[in-house]
């Protein structure tokens, strides 16, 4: 067993698949690539990862003194 993580999503859900092949339980993958069971499962049943979900939209913390800024501004 190694130690060294997978850098990116596709080699983790590689690894987790390859280490199945060759025969750990769920529960020994569980620990090996310290996840839960479900994802382990769900890890299993897809062929690739999901994509990221998108960021809501935030404002920027700038914002109240760029209004402030724009209103007292001689146009």
């Amino acid at each position: 067993m190694s130690l060294v993580q997978p850098k990116s999503k596709v080699e983790l859900y590689a690894a987790i698949r390859r280490d199945s092949r060759a025969g750990l339980s769920i529960r020994a993958i569980q620990s090996k690539h310290n996840m839960g069971f479900l994802t382990v499962e769900k890890v299993l049943a897809s062929v690739c990862p999901e994509p990221r979900k998108p960021l809501p939209p935030r404002p920027s913390r700038l914002d109240p003194f760029c209004r402030t800024r724009l209103s007292r501004s001689p146009v």
